[in-house]
């Protein structure tokens, strides 16, 4: 939950003193939160150590972790670096808290992610992509292009026919000269999207063809278009977004496919083999 919605979720159950404290805490969100709990107590008239209680009623192991919790979410709704860069800083921490804060964010993106991806929709979206009869192409852009990659070399693998599409203005629209209704779209766009990705999405859309979607929202503006969707939670301790759990999902959908093409992979495996050796890919 939310801190708006413990608050909610608790209201009934509030002192006086403190629904003083949450109707500051509402009227000046988020910003009321960033503050220290002096600076709220001073604010509302109540004292540090009731300001602390407060947020142990609502269920924060400590003042901190709300804290935390705010400043994830703030920083996931701002769009780009340049935005996030004016955040206040939390205190100085050791290495180790430090590491230790973002395995645990890094934690919750993963759980939330796999949580709510229904499991008929992954289903469709990996039988798309392995019962095409066309072509599978992907996209992706500017930090989005690594998942892309990551996809493109692993479904190359798996099943004949993956291309990805490399995406300058001058050259798009010819590399999507010979794509038909049959063929597959994998798009992979988060903050801040790419309208490149947004148009091709559309033109796959416009054909018939399936568009399977890895973004972070559901007001991403590529939902429109997509047949399959998958989100994943990018929420981050940094100025940049959380490629973790994005990452993990477009694995999972590899693997699936790769699981479900094991007897036809065996003969692009070999070739591989054969054209790395040939070509001193591999340093081994």
């Amino acid at each position: 939950m939310t801190l708006m919605e413990r608050l909610e979720a608790e209201q009934a159950h509030f002192t006086a003193r403190e629904h003083d404290i949450a109707q500051y805490l509402t009227q000046n969100y988020p910003q009321a939160i960033l503050q220290s709990a002096s600076a709220i107590a001073r604010a509302t008239g109540i004292s540090p150590p009731t300001v602390v209680r407060f947020f142990a009623k609502l269920g924060y192991d400590s003042f901190a972790e709300a804290q935390e919790e705010i400043r994830r979410e703030v920083v996931s709704k701002l769009h780009s670096p340049v935005d996030r860069i004016g955040l206040p800083d939390s205190s100085e921490r050791s290495a180790a808290d430090l590491l230790a804060r973002h395995a645990a964010a890094e934690a919750t993106n993963l759980r939330a992610t796999f949580g709510q991806i229904d499991p008929d929709g992954f289903a469709a979206a990996v039988a798309a992509v392995s019962e095409s009869r066309g072509r599978v192409y992907v996209i992706g852009e500017k930090d989005s292009y690594a998942i892309a990659y990551f996809l493109f070399s692993h479904l190359n693998l798996c099943r004949r026919d993956v291309v990805l599409l490399e995406t300058g203005q001058a050259m798009l629209a010819d590399r999507l000269l010979w794509s038909r209704p049959d063929d597959v779209l994998i798009c992979v766009s988060i903050r801040r999207y790419s309208p490149n990705s947004r148009k091709v999405a559309g033109h796959f859309r416009d054909m018939g063809a399936a568009v399977v979607v890895l973004t972070d929202t559901p007001l991403s503006p590529l939902m429109p278009f997509a047949t399959h969707r998958l989100l994943a939670q990018t929420a981050s301790l940094s100025v940049f977004d959380s490629f973790t759990a994005l990452m993990s999902v477009a694995g999972a959908l590899v693997g699936e496919v790769a699981r479900l093409s094991r007897e036809s992979m065996q003969d692009s495996l070999n070739r591989g083999q054969d054209l790395w050796r040939r070509f001193d890919t591999f340093l081994n």
